[in-house]
């Protein structure tokens, strides 16, 4: 019923607004292309110009393109899942709801939507083994994230383009395809205190591409008064998060769309903009791609791929050829795996598995990077997440009011007001000379902590939903995130085919840099907690963790048990120059040692940036694919 009533204000919000009636995937009898001739039926060997293997954030953003740019090519997307609107419902279409199934608990997971992926029991947080959500779904982890789009600093993008010896990646350079993908809506300014949502006016162009990009129809209060203690502790307003800067505190963008506070993916921005158009796309739905297949010239020629073995139902396995390139878009985890039951990657560590050996290069699956995140909650006097949990009545009418007017707490996620900067003093002394030593060698603009405001109970992660102790009062939680990880993880095989999920290794908190600035970031977010208290909004006593987590070793163990990932995993087929021995692909993203393959993803990163990494994804592959095709005209 939800979404029966979400789909008919939807037609009612577009025909108010004189909004074009476009063709979509779930509107039938209107005009346009036959969208079921964008579906491949299974089991039947077919030609391609591209082979695109994952249909998440990059593989559909290039994809598109590809067959959008009217070269007449022919692409077809493999993609293990189907349509999260069918599969997940509003759990994936509403930003409110965007927690459903992120927690750490192997068990808090949609199979529908979801990999199930369980890291190895990490020592570094308790030996605990983690849920890690990645989107198998059109979409990926687009249709699985917390919406923020913000972009990384001037100078981190510098860093990456010395690393792979390419000066196009510099953050300048860099914009024009950060630009491309978005297409921007400003903040109404009358709906904040006074006036304070200010952004950089030329950070988007006005025409821009299919992915919606705005601040939602709601301003937390909670996030006002964040807004306050941030400004007030040194982490001064700046104008947005896109202009290459991140050091001081500002209204985040997110990917929802304004007019009906839908979630927007790569599967209902570009997936859907490339089919209305009648581009010559093909479509794999719930169909996995098993191996990559090269001729004797180590060419890449094609992929294996089979659809899922259901209810008995056995799985049909066949090929996909590919006349100019496969393109990997699998994510940071099944792009290494792909690469590696196919014969490319640390050949010495896959031989047990009888797989032979067509390009021997030791950085994938190696280089894994991740951001790592912890915090702390008191009761507040504002209404937050809280309350609708707390009265049933509250909460039908937020969804009336989500129905109504796409407006209110469900038309966003969290408090959208967030704040960045270097570990101050009197926290910064505390670090030991070899941790000072190590943050001095990341660029100047990189920030060391994120200050994520969330207007909910979080309490130790494993799982969101049942965490808030529902006794009537509000909750918010200052969540702390490291920026810049020293800590590495693996990725490896643990079978010789796809069917088996590859091991995970994130190796988090393992690093002396990294525990010593936690256990510092977790005193500065006190800090943060005692000008809120100033501010008359929150209580004075710590409720999360408690008043007796005191000394450093208690807050270490309080960090250990409950410490979870922002789930921005990267790097573990990263770019880099032929000299690199870690090095899986140059600054093409194309694998070395093979022709005719490429990755993009999260996985190709050098490293993973300051900030949440989705408008970096969308970026590379606008990037990626304008080059594949600039190339080919020449």
């Amino acid at each position: 019923m939800f979404v029966l009533q979400i789909r008919k204000f939807v037609e009612l919000a577009t025909a108010s607004a004189g909004l074009d009636s476009k063709v979509n995937l779930f509107s039938y009898g209107q005009p346009g292309p036959i969208l079921g001739s964008s579906f491949a039926v299974p089991g039947t060997n077919e030609t391609f110009d591209y082979v695109v293997i994952g249909g998440g954030t990059a593989g559909l953003t290039i994809a598109s393109r590809l067959a959008q740019s009217g070269s007449n090519l022919s692409v077809a997307v493999v993609e293990a899942g189907g349509f999260y609107e069918v599969d997940n419902g509003n759990l994936s279409i509403v930003p409110g709801y965007s927690t459903f199934f992120t927690g750490w608990s192997p068990s808090d997971y949609q199979p529908l939507v979801d990999w199930g992926l369980t890291t190895e029991p990490q020592p570094g947080a308790a030996n605990r083994a983690h849920h890690y959500p990645r989107g198998k779904t059109l979409g990926g982890s687009s249709a699985r994230n917390f919406l923020l789009y913000q972009r990384p600093t001037i100078d981190s993008m510098q860093k990456w383009a010395d690393e792979v010896g390419d000066q196009s990646y510099t953050f300048a350079n860099m914009l024009p395809f950060f630009k491309k993908s978005g297409h921007y809506t400003p903040p109404d300014q009358t709906a904040y205190p006074d006036m304070s949502n200010t952004q950089t006016v030329d950070a988007f162009t006005p025409a821009g591409g299919p992915l919606e990009i705005s601040f939602g129809n709601h301003v937390d209060p909670f996030g006002a008064y964040a807004r306050k203690a941030y400004i007030a502790l040194g982490m001064d307003q700046i104008d947005g998060f896109n202009n290459g800067k991140l050091l001081g505190s500002a209204y985040a963008t997110s990917t929802i769309d304004p007019r009906n506070a839908h979630r927007v993916s790569s599967e209902s921005s570009f997936l859907q903009a490339a089919l209305n158009s009648g581009a010559n796309l093909v479509v794999y739905k719930n169909t996995l791609g098993q191996k990559i297949l090269f001729n004797s010239d180590k060419v890449a020629t094609g992929v294996l791929v089979s659809t899922g073995a259901t209810f008995g139902t056995e799985s049909v396995n066949f090929t996909l050829n590919a006349r100019k390139e496969v393109i990997v878009t699998a994510g940071v985890f099944q792009s290494a795996q792909l690469l590696m039951v196919s014969g490319i990657g640390p050949c010495n560590e896959f031989s047990k598995f009888g797989i032979p050996c067509i390009s021997h290069l030791s950085g994938v699956g190696k280089n894994l990077q991740d951001h790592v995140m912890f915090g702390s909650a008191r009761r507040v006097n504002v209404p937050t997440a809280s309350a609708g949990i707390n009265n049933a009545t509250l909460a039908a009418q937020l969804v009336q009011q989500y129905l109504q007017d796409a407006s209110g707490p469900l038309s966003i996620f969290s408090s959208s007001y967030y704040g960045w900067e270097k570990l101050p003093e009197p926290y910064r002394c505390q670090l030991s000379n070899q941790s000072i030593q190590a943050l001095t060698a990341i660029p100047t603009d990189w920030p060391e902590l994120e200050w994520l405001t969330i207007g909910a109970y979080l309490g130790n992660g494993f799982n969101r939903q049942t965490a808030d102790p529902m006794d009537g009062h509000n909750y918010a939680t200052i969540s702390t995130a490291l920026i810049a990880p020293q800590s590495r993880g693996t990725v490896s095989l643990a079978g010789p085919d796809m069917n088996t999920l590859p091991i995970i290794d994130p190796q988090w908190l393992v690093d002396t840099t990294d525990i010593e600035l936690a256990i510092q970031g977790f005193k500065r977010g006190r800090e943060v907690w005692v000008k809120l208290v100033e501010l008359g909004v929150a209580d004075p006593v710590e409720y999360f963790p408690g008043t007796n987590v005191t000394t450093d070793e208690q807050i270490y163990e309080f960090i250990s048990q409950t410490s979870t990932s922002v789930y921005h995993a990267s790097s573990t087929c990263k770019m880099g120059q032929k000299d690199d021995p870690m090095a899986v692909l140059d600054s093409s993203a194309r694998v070395y040692g093979v022709q005719g393959l490429r990755v993009v993803d999260a996985s190709s990163f050098p490293f993973l940036p300051p900030g949440h990494p989705q408008s970096v994804v969308y970026a590379l592959a606008e990037k990626i694919a304008d080059e594949i095709l600039s190339t080919r005209e020449q």
